[in-house]
């Protein structure tokens, strides 16, 4: 399925209707009794493959898994359908002023949080200011942080006025941390918010184990389409042989990253189905460009021709992956073909050697007496197949006089090590996966490749590289106050062309979203920003 586009005018009027357990799951029983109460049961089990740790949408942990059950449990003022396109949730319409600093919304009427206490503006206005605080220490309050104010106009009306206008409002509203809390809940539970979870979703909180499984009940008092199931358990299930051990025996019903060998058989139809869609989520070798060899762009460049992506793809993910051909992912609204950079080792030895790269001791290419020596910094389970992705990386790079090690660190500690300022940061590059979360290209850009502000902080968003390019950030700002959509994406196409014309980073790929079901799951489906969507589950 195609994302569709969503034209936005100056001013604009929508109205619609919303519409680690390991060894451990081994042990338990399979099949027969457990799969026929299963059925009767109505409960649908969703082996995922990280586990779930927080519920507070201003922080949900771990990914995707967290955001999973938060677009379950709460409710959003907008949300998208499955081919990301915007539609009313909370929100039943909304109008952008003249000038484009305004959004007014007209909230739903009638709804409930789970714990009884109604829906009305003011818990909009709490849950913004909760975010924007930096006592929350949210990571996603760079998402929100272009709201100037909220204006509480009414029980059922809202404003959300900014200082400039803001072209992607909406998909910023999409976002999993826009579910709406409960402020009486948020008061009553405090810091153990995250572990009890109040929101107008239509599933509720059953029981849930931190870490190893959250099961849900339906809210019988859900403003939309009554809930189809009588459960919702998920279940951490990290090792990909156990998910598909229990989709295979019927003891779960749902699994996601299936693995790439295993596509044909849930594809051949009988007891199990495939959902498949192009994702967003791209990945890369990053550069350090604070480290002198990589502030070449002749030698960033080769690096690129002596890597074969193409071999990655077909080999580690037997086909389901995309090269990348732009900073984003080819199936995001505003993407551009920006170019290649094909396999060509000669292509790339002869542009090291223009450089000034000469052979040196071992064979090692060397300029000035400085070897082209470097590390790629990884963790192993982190993303799909990360350390042979790294090492097929290695073995290409070596191939063409580079000194390439692989630094292998934890993944429970990794960010530790990338997320520092420029005076800390010790790695040389590093294989990185980023999902634009609300399915929007300037966000994904922005996040990436804006300029960070200050060089003795962190980098704010995920610009790891601390790439910086003027001209680039001039377009990403001008893009952000855009709100003719096709105006907006040709300034972010600009964008695109000129940061892959840097290449700050090794392109690498665009994997599909592969998820694995039993044969009775009806209204499952994955948005290409990772996340499977149960909201709408059912089972035949």
């Amino acid at each position: 399925m195609q994302q569709h586009a969503i034209t936005t005018s100056r001013r604009t009027l929508f109205k619609g209707a919303g519409g680690a357990l390991g060894a451990a799951a081994l042990a338990r029983p399979f099949g027969g009794i457990a799969a026929a109460l299963q059925e009767a049961s109505g409960t649908l089990i969703y082996a995922q493959s990280a586990p779930i740790t927080s519920l507070d949408p201003v922080n949900p942990q771990g990914y995707p898994s967290g955001y999973e059950a938060v677009y379950t449990i709460y409710s959003n003022l907008v949300t998208f359908d499955p081919d990301l396109n915007i539609i009313p949730a909370l929100a039943e319409s909304w109008e952008q002023s003249e000038d484009g600093l305004t959004w007014s919304l007209k909230l739903r009427e009638g709804v409930t949080f789970h714990d009884d206490t109604p829906f009305v503006a003011d818990a909009v206005a709490a849950h913004v200011a909760r975010i924007q605080d930096p006592a929350t220490e949210s990571p996603n309050a760079s998402l929100w942080a272009h709201i100037a104010s909220v204006n509480v106009v009414d029980d059922y009306t809202v404003e959300l006025v900014t200082e400039q206008p803001f072209g992607p409002m909406l998909n910023y509203l999409a976002h999993g941390s826009g579910g709406i809390p409960s402020p009486a809940a948020i008061e009553q539970f405090g810091a153990d918010f995250a572990a009890n979870p109040v929101g107008t979703g239509p599933y509720k909180l059953d029981s849930f184990t931190p870490g190893t499984e959250l099961s849900l009940v339906p809210n019988e008092s859900f403003w939309g389409d009554a809930p189809k199931l009588e459960k919702i358990v998920f279940r951490a299930t990290p090792e990909v042989s156990s998910r598909v051990l229990m989709l295979d025996t019927g003891e779960a019903d749902l699994g996601n990253d299936l693995p790439q060998e295993e596509v044909d058989r849930f594809a051949g139809g009988g007891d199990l189905q495939l959902l498949q869609r192009s994702g967003l989520r791209t990945f890369w070798i990053e550069f350090n460009l604070n480290r002198e060899i990589f502030q070449d762009v002749n030698v960033r460049k080769a690096l690129n021709h002596a890597v074969n992506k193409q071999s990655i793809v077909d080999n580690l993910f037997l086909g389901y992956a995309t090269v990348l051909d732009s900073p984003a992912a080819s199936s995001i609204q505003g993407h551009i073909a920006a170019g290649a950079y094909d396999y060509d080792p000669e292509l790339a030895k002869q542009m090291l050697a223009d450089a000034g790269w000469t052979e040196g001791d071992g064979g090692i290419l060397q300029k000035d007496g400085v070897p082209l020596q470097f590390t790629i910094n990884t963790a192993e389970g982190e993303y799909p197949k990360d350390i042979q992705v790294v090492e097929a990386v290695q073995a290409d790079l070596k191939a063409i006089g580079a000194d390439v090690e692989i630094w292998k660190v934890e993944a429970a500690s990794r960010w530790d090590y990338l997320k520092l300022p420029i005076s800390e940061a010790e790695y040389d590059t590093l294989i990185f996966g980023f999902n634009p979360s609300n399915g929007d290209l300037g966000y994904h850009l922005n996040a990436v490749f804006k300029s960070n502000s200050d060089t003795e902080a962190a980098p704010a968003v995920w610009n790891l590289m601390w790439y910086s390019n003027s001209e680039v950030d001039a377009l990403l700002d001008q893009a952000q106050t855009t709100v003719v959509t096709e105006d907006r994406l040709e300034l972010l196409g600009q964008a695109q062309q000129l940061i892959w014309d840097d290449a700050p980073m090794i392109w690498l790929y665009a994997p599909d979203l592969l998820v694995g079901a039993r044969s009775n799951v009806e209204g499952v489906f994955s948005w290409p920003t990772v996340f499977t969507v149960v909201r709408d589950a059912s089972k035949s």
